[in-house]
């Protein structure tokens, strides 16, 4: 009879000799490294796209604000140029400054609507509301000897400049100087002499006090030196702290008084706001003036829709 029984398993043909089980092992290394390059090769293909969309974002959005500024810019500057031009052109009365400011914002929206077509986009300018106030002029040496007063019960003021000439102009002691009072708020005085080595110096006092220096330029040769009081410069210089940050937004109105101007060769101008009705009360020259516009700004691209509504008024301090 034959023999039928099993055997033990034969261990070199289950797992085979060694030779074998250390290729068995180099294969699976191979397979496991290449399966790893390729997670990181696909991690880093993902990283790179998700980085450069990052980028393409952000330089859309950094250039759709720009350009909304942009065009933003354009309309607060055009519109704040033809007001000030209304103004200067003398009109005959506010309805009379209105209606050119209100013809000069149309112009002004044709003339933006079709630089910006060119360019992709769709702009629009409208005028919503002007506000009236007066524009005051004056020499200097026409003023009263004492004190004249420039303008009564304001709120706003913007675009006070005067023009001095400084070999005019006197020393600390009898120095010109503009009156800045607000009855619940104290006062502030503004000085513009001639001080230290016949330089034109402007100096500010708080209630009478006696004058501090906030900044000074020599003359230079020139007939005119420019003293910008709402724009806080000398000349071509900053000068900060002249006008008083209460009188920025004010919550009371306030009165502008010229003091010991009239022995000062220059000019004087001013563009204010009452705080009720359209004419500011003053000793001076004043002439009807838009104080103020409030214009819509619309602006639309593909990638963008720009809308907002601007209050212009050229000159006048910042807070």
């Amino acid at each position: 009879m034959a023999d039928v029984s099993v055997g033990p398993p034969d261990r070199d043909r289950l797992f085979g000799t060694d030779g074998d089980g250390d290729a068995d092992r180099a294969q699976l290394l191979l397979v496991a490294g290449l399966v790893m390059a390729v997670s990181l090769v696909t991690l880093v293909v993902l990283l790179n796209a998700t980085i450069y969309s990052e980028n393409v974002a952000t330089r859309g959005i950094e250039s759709a604000d720009g350009e909304a500024l942009e065009v933003r810019a354009t309309a607060v500057g055009g519109t704040g140029e033809l007001i000030d031009a209304t103004n200067r052109a003398g009109p005959a009365g506010h309805a009379d400054a209105a209606q050119t400011v209100r013809d000069g914002v149309a112009d002004l929206d044709g003339e933006i609507s079709r630089s910006y077509a060119e360019r992709g986009g769709v702009a629009h300018v409208e005028l919503v509301s002007v506000r009236n106030g007066s524009r005051l002029t004056a020499e200097m040496a026409a003023v009263d000897p004492n004190a004249s007063t420039l303008a009564r019960d304001v709120d706003r003021t913007r675009g006070f400049v005067l023009e001095v000439n400084p070999g005019s102009l006197n020393n600390e002691t009898n120095a010109f100087h503009v009156d800045l009072d607000n009855s619940t708020g104290g006062s502030r005085q503004v000085y513009v002499y001639n001080g230290t080595d016949g330089n034109v110096t402007v100096a500010v006092g708080d209630d009478g006090a006696g004058p501090t220096v906030r900044c000074e330029t020599p003359p230079g040769g020139r007939d005119r030196v420019t003293v910008d009081l709402t724009g806080e410069r000398l000349g071509d210089r900053p000068c900060p702290g002249i006008w008083p940050s209460s009188l920025v937004a004010p919550d009371d109105p306030y009165d502008v008084a010229l003091v010991n101007a009239s022995g000062v060769g220059g000019e004087v101008t001013a563009t204010a706001r009452p705080v009720s009705g359209d004419e500011v009360s003053t000793d001076l020259a004043a002439a009807p003036a838009v104080y103020e516009a409030t214009v819509n700004l619309r602006y639309r691209t593909a990638e963008l829709r720009f809308e907002t509504a601007v209050r212009v008024a050229p000159g006048e301090p910042d807070a």
